[in-house]
Parts: C-alpha cells; sequence; structure tokens
C-alpha cells in the first residue's frame, strides 16, 4: 500500500464534504461494492474497503448521494492514488476522478454545493 499525507500536501483542489451516511462505491464492471465513501470532492474521494485494491488502477464506479429525500447517482472513471491501513484495521483508499460526464459533474457540484450550505 502506499502511504497518505494530508493537507495541501495531496495537491488537492478541491475540498472534500464528508457523507452522513456510508454510501457504497460499486464497481460498475462486477456491479459489487468497493467500500464505503467515506468523503467527496469535484476532484475524487476516500473510500474505506475491505481489501487493498491495486495501486494505480482504474475503476469505473458508481455511487448514489442522498440531497434530503432524493438520491443523486453519480458515476465515472477513478485511479487508485493511494493507500493506508489505519490503527483499527480500516483500509482509506484515496481515488482520483479521471473521468465524469457533463451530466455526473453537474450532479456531483450539486451535491456539493447543497453540503455545504447544510454544513458550518
Amino acid at each position: 500500500m502506499t502511504g497518505e499525507t494530508t493537507g495541501d500536501a495531496e495537491g488537492r483542489r478541491a475540498p472534500r464534504k464528508g457523507v452522513d451516511i456510508l454510501v457504497p462505491v460499486i464497481n460498475v464492471v462486477t456491479q459489487r461494492a468497493l467500500g464505503l465513501t467515506r468523503d467527496i470532492s469535484r476532484g475524487g474521494m476516500k473510500v474505506q474497503v475491505v481489501g487493498p485494491l491495486v495501486d494505480q488502477a482504474l475503476y469505473q464506479v458508481h455511487v448514489e448521494l442522498q440531497l434530503g429525500d432524493r438520491r443523486i447517482p453519480v458515476e465515472g472513471g477513478v485511479q487508485v492514488v493511494r493507500q493506508k491501513r489505519e490503527p483499527s484495521g480500516a483500509i482509506l483508499v484515496g481515488m482520483r476522478f479521471i473521468h465524469l460526464d457533463a451530466a455526473n459533474k453537474q450532479r456531483l457540484g450539486e451535491w456539493l454545493d447543497a453540503a455545504g450550505q447544510n454544513r458550518a
């Protein structure tokens, strides 16, 4: 597994928003859950997984984010950029979006904007 740093040293271009309810991240190809979303930004997301993923691997994923009583589906291509095993044994994987079409970018932006307005 690769190391994980925090803060601006990661080169993050967009602030992260925590997910109130852990949302499954589905591998579109296999239709199986890769893990649960911990946080998400316009540039990528952190996912808690059961077992390590392949470093630098590409995945096509689907996640449904809750906004009020609606679920907002977002699907796109991601790349594994870092992995870290926590002292608790949990494995956290940083993924960056490598492809989101215009409709998925819009839906993700809508959720992030609403999530930012609802949090201090």
